[in-house]
């Protein structure tokens, strides 16, 4: 019987896991006396280096950067956990749908940050630090009108319509 260790604190996850799949082997990793298990499934980002087959369970803001191992969301369904073990345990990278949009948003908002000059990712960093135009005019010796003439051009650049939205997009990156 194939056997599944599961590395999570949150007991209500472990708990559901654990009745979605009734038909494996479903360990407890803390509580593993071995390392013979086929598939590890964990929330610790550390453990994403082991050599069995896994799944990471993340949250869109904690989509790494690179991803050579399954991945599935808390929002995951019963069908896409199970398809995830399935094709894992198949030497398959499985990523649920929800993360693959979420992974294809970041990556445009990388883009469009590459594009940017020097001065317009300072004065993102500034803008997602919650600093006021008169705080940056001051920190750089330009005047505010300036600092507005910038901030507009950024805005069109970033494709949002203000600072709220700035933050908003951009804060987690």
């Amino acid at each position: 019987m194939t056997r599944i260790a599961i590395e999570t604190n949150c007991e209500i996850i472990k708990r559901g896991l654990q009745n979605i799949l009734k038909d494996y082997e479903v360990l407890d990793f803390y509580e593993l006396t071995s390392e013979d298990f086929d598939l590890l499934i964990f929330e610790d980002k550390n453990l994403g280096n082991r050599r069995e087959e896994k799944i990471r369970i993340v949250e869109d803001r904690d989509l790494p950067l690179n991803i050579d191992y399954s991945l599935l969301s808390l929002k995951s369904s019963e069908e896409e956990i199970l398809e995830a073990v399935d094709k894992t345990l198949r030497g398959h990278v499985y990523i649920e749908e929800s993360l693959k949009e979420a992974k294809r948003n970041r990556n445009k908002k990388f883009d469009k940050i590459k594009t940017l000059t020097r001065r317009e990712k300072y004065l993102l960093e500034e803008i997602i630090a919650g600093k006021t135009n008169k705080d940056i005019s001051k920190e750089i010796y330009i005047s505010e009108k300036t600092i507005k003439n910038n901030l507009t051009v950024l805005y069109k650049k970033l494709e949002v319509s203000g600072r709220r939205e700035v933050i908003k997009n951009y804060s987690e990156i």
